[in-house]
């Protein structure tokens, strides 16, 4: 099977639902040699934040130096997300055949009338722990899928277990208390393994130590042995001071909001104190840089500024609780207006309450797909307007954000909850046409292929991000057969106040591989933008591979900038071919397309509707956004319309041939640029 369908297969599973119990996945285990038995695991249990403490452990281990798998579910926009070594999801193509492999199995498993077919996620986790073990992770961090005690996950006997905060949801599965569902996420405390212990309703928290002391398993219980204060925040991060076993460890700074995501923290910081004490070796510095890179997207998360767009997978009553309470800090005064899709099997009443208190316009609608269907929106709006919101329906998710963004205006907020399909299903659409230029990590990386253009496109957005007020430092890694090289307009990049950082100094036209020490100096300045301009294809891309532990460090986005009219990238096919290859090299993962098809000053208006959408069959193909087209300006205002949806990056263009610098010309280009920024 090829990755579509391997996918397709799984789908087909979806049928059988939701089936607990542990037969059927260690029946698949076993006929691949019980790979579950093999890994040194953190298991993470809970209604919410399961997802949250899972991500923050995998980047504190990484940190630590250990090679880390992740697995968790449900994803936002690709499978392949579900599971990860060292935060790269796994290749397509690996996927595909660890599904190969399995489906045999399957049958053979399926066939046994008291076993039955297993399921899609059983098939899953089977494939992850396989993935995890022939990748040889140090350690795999487990999330665990629904409850616990019959999740397919609970084969693990792992080192330490996790219960996050447990409240009322999947009540027709793990039963109508808070006990009994506190019972069933429970279930994955081992005999004397430890366990870390949430914060937690009063009988919520009985229960799990009681499950604990039948098991002689030792807890360490957040607001007990370890707790997390909040002592600072701002728009894209919050500062904490912790303590565990009595002694102050100092502050922390996660980029993850709400005071919810502290008290996940807390539940990191008792997983590494756990750790300790078997003998891990997880210093309290790779503990702080963990936590400070930690990524976790579609959970409280900032997708743009102006607008202020904020997406939540918030999908039950307590996820929703937690939402409002800290949408107040993000939003401030700003008139909201939130896109809701909520799950059929949801209280759906009581979240637009919640919601209502935060929200005065709210836009109904649902996922396309989710694991039980969703509420119908026109009942969703009916409950939005008896609490006094203006209410709007539309069936189709991505138009409901449209019609979000085109009420807020820049002075306005929108917020996407209710689901975390719905989120998965927008996010990358947000992404892509909200706001005039992509809300970007600090640093910020354009590569490709030869002659894509990616020189000028990293030149014209470090220009932009300068105009925009922010200190800008350009890296120029095309050290390896360019076309053009961004140091040849250090001059000119200078005069805008922006620094080039290239190869050795006297070096600056040689082809070699001499990177000058003050690129290392751009990971550590955090005052700054750092746009690097990479070599072309995945030779010169392999300049990146040296420095991928600061990348992942510091955090990145990377840009693949495609032209349709270069060799290599005329087709879907090649342009994902280039993209693969240039990701194997760096050692990196892409975060979102460029659309930059041109012939230099031949360019028409159809090049570039030619290159815009390959590239958005491309973005669509690898699940990533489509940040924005690119044209000089002559070439946009002949498009007009036909360019409406797309955001546009004006290209003055510098890498020009000697007798072209006549500079009436450049001044005219140059003022042109400006009426269109």
């Amino acid at each position: 099977m090829d990755y579509e369908e391997a996918i397709a297969f799984l789908h087909t599973l979806g049928k059988f639902g939701v089936n607990l119990g542990l037969g059927r996945t260690l029946a698949l285990l076993e006929a691949v040699g019980s790979p579950h038995l093999r890994l040194k695991a953190i298991h993470v249990a809970g209604t919410n934040g399961k997802g949250s403490v899972a991500a923050m452990t995998a980047s504190v281990l990484r940190a630590a130096g250990f090679r880390v798998g992740l697995y968790t579910s449900p994803h936002l926009s690709s499978y392949t997300e579900r599971i990860r070594v060292n935060g790269k999801p796994i290749p397509r193509a690996r996927l595909a055949e660890l599904i190969t492999r399995l489906k045999p199995h399957f049958q053979e498993v399926a066939a046994d009338r008291a076993l039955g077919s297993p399921t899609e996620f059983e098939m899953g986790t089977v494939a992850a722990f396989l993935h995890f073990v022939e990748e040889r992770a140090d350690f795999a961090v487990i999330e665990v899928g629904l409850g616990g005690r019959f999740d397919a996950t609970n084969v693990l006997t792992p080192l330490v277990s996790v219960i996050t905060h447990v409240d009322m949801d999947h009540c027709e599965k793990l039963g109508g208390t808070i006990q009994q569902i506190a019972f069933e996420k429970a279930g994955i405390i081992k005999p004397g393994v430890p366990v870390v212990i949430g914060v937690q309703h009063p009988d919520a928290l009985a229960v799990v130590k009681r499950v604990a002391a039948e098991k002689s398993a030792p807890t360490l219980v957040v607001g007990e042995d370890v707790w997390c204060e909040r002592v600072a925040r701002a728009d894209d991060r919050q500062v904490f001071r912790a303590h565990a076993g009595g002694v102050d460890m100092g502050e922390f700074e996660i980029p993850l909001l709400g005071q919810h995501q502290v008290e996940n923290a807390a539940c990191v910081v008792g997983v590494v104190e756990t750790l300790r004490s078997l003998g891990v070796n997880v210093g309290t510095e790779a503990l702080r840089r963990g936590l400070k890179v930690t990524r976790w997207p579609g959970r409280l998360e900032v997708l743009q500024r102006c607008p202020l767009v904020v997406v939540d997978g918030a999908h039950n009553l307590d996820g929703v609780r937690r939402l409002a309470g800290a949408v107040a800090e993000i939003v401030g005064g700003r008139r909201v207006t939130a896109v809701v899709g909520i799950s059929k099997d949801k209280p759906a009443a009581e979240m637009i309450h919640e919601i209502a208190g935060f929200a005065s316009r709210i836009v109904a609608t649902r996922a396309s797909s989710s694991r039980l269907g969703g509420a119908d929106p026109r009942a969703i709006a009916a409950l939005a307007a008896s609490e006094g919101c203006e209410a709007l329906v539309n069936e189709n998710a991505l138009d409901a954000v449209d019609e979000g963004l085109a009420g807020v205006g820049d002075g306005g907020a929108l917020v996407v909850c209710g689901s975390l399909y719905l989120v998965g299903e927008v996010r990358n659409h947000l992404l892509s046409v909200a706001g005039r230029l992509p809300k970007t990590q600090r640093i910020v990386i354009f590569s490709g292929a030869y002659g894509s253009g990616k020189t000028e496109v990293s030149l014209n957005f470090a220009k932009l991000k300068r105009r925009e007020g922010a200190r800008v430092i350009v890296v120029d890694l095309d050290i390896v057969n360019p076309y053009f090289r961004s140091r040849e307009t250090a001059g000119e990049m200078v005069r805008e106040g922006i620094e080039v950082v290239s190869s050795a100094p006297g070096f600056e036209a040689a082809d070699l591989p001499a990177l000058a020490p003050d690129i290392l100096r751009a990971f550590h300045d955090e005052s700054a933008t750092v746009v690097f301009d990479v070599g072309g294809d995945p030779v010169g891309a392999r300049a990146l591979a040296r420095y991928s532990v600061e990348l992942d460090a510091a955090g990145y986005d990377m840009f693949f900038v495609v032209n349709a009219n270069r060799p290599f990238t005329r087709d879907v096919k090649g342009a994902e071919a280039m993209l693969e290859s240039i990701e194997d090299s760096s050692r990196l993962a892409f975060t979102g397309i460029v659309s930059n098809t041109h012939m230099g000053e031949d360019t028409t208006p159809r090049d570039v509707l030619i290159g815009l959408r390959l590239a958005k069959e491309l973005a669509a193909r690898r699940d990533l956004p489509l940040v924005f087209a690119s044209a000089t300006p002559a070439v946009l205002a002949k498009l007009g319309n036909d360019i409406t949806g797309t955001r546009v990056l004006p290209l003055h263009l510098h890498m020009r041939p000697p007798w072209a610098e006549e500079p009436a010309l450049l001044q005219e280009q140059e003022e042109s640029s400006r009426r269109w920024e």
